[in-house]
């Protein structure tokens, strides 16, 4: 008999709350056991056991035979290789770093998850390779020059919908960039533009931040910089299907 959809949605929300506990620090470690992760879930052992063994089965959790610990299975490093994020870290590390060694800031390839800026890869101003990263802002998005880029192509109701003003939507769509100076945070300044994808949609955004004493009075230039790296790199998307 099939299940309702509510139980199956329950059932998903039980696993991820599993896998999400798989992949904190404390988890990776060394794994984690039956017991420890009851806890962390507040479900019984024996209800986590159960759904452990059927994670297990599809390769998306692992046990250690000595330990008996779990940890993230690899179907999931698998799936990670796969999605969009992984491919557009892959192509966007040069223009990432290139960007930071011109503007002499930290640079950032950010992506939009659900009403949240998650940051997937940063370059430093200093120099140096591009790091992979994930960091998701808690900040509201339609108060920082990413968010804004992220937001540009949202119709209005979409756009109050997330707390963002139309009419600066537009002004950031007819730009071809976002700068924030001080609007969250009297002390931070930025810059971002959009990357676009195969199909033209934007799939994530390039920017600059740093303190807004030394950003200001390079912030035009920075993000003239920004919105170029981010054009170069849809350009280099363009000819790989995301």
């Amino acid at each position: 008999m099939t299940r309702p959809r509510t139980a199956l949605s329950a059932g998903l929300r039980r696993d991820m709350e599993l896998l999400d506990a798989l992949a904190s620090p404390e988890a990776q470690a060394g794994g984690l056991g039956v017991v420890r992760l009851a806890g962390l879930t507040g479900r019984g052992a024996s209800q986590v056991s159960r759904a452990l063994a059927a994670l297990e089965a599809e390769g998306l959790v692992e046990r250690d035979t000595a330990s008996r610990r779990y940890g993230l299975g690899w179907r999931l490093y698998a799936l990670a290789a796969r999605t969009t994020e992984a491919r557009l870290v892959h192509v966007a590390g040069p223009a990432l770093v290139s960007l930071a060694a011109r503007t002499g800031e930290n640079a950032s390839l950010c992506r939009l998850h659900g009403t949240r800026v998650a940051t997937v890869l940063t370059a430093d101003g200093g120099g140096g390779p591009a790091r992979p990263r994930f960091d998701v802002d808690e900040i509201p998005v339609a108060t920082t020059s990413t968010g804004r880029v992220l937001l540009s192509e949202r119709d209005a109701a979409a756009a109050r919908a997330v707390g963002a003003e139309p009419g600066v939507l537009e002004r950031v769509r007819a730009a071809g960039y976002a700068v924030v100076d001080g609007e969250f945070d009297p002390d931070l300044a930025g810059a971002a533009a959009p990357v676009r994808g195969f199909h033209g949609g934007i799939v994530a955004a390039l920017t600059v931040s740093g303190p807004a004493r030394r950003l200001r009075p390079h912030l035009a230039g920075h993000a003239a910089a920004t919105a170029a790296a981010a054009t170069d790199l849809s350009a280099r998307l363009a000819s790989r299907p995301m």
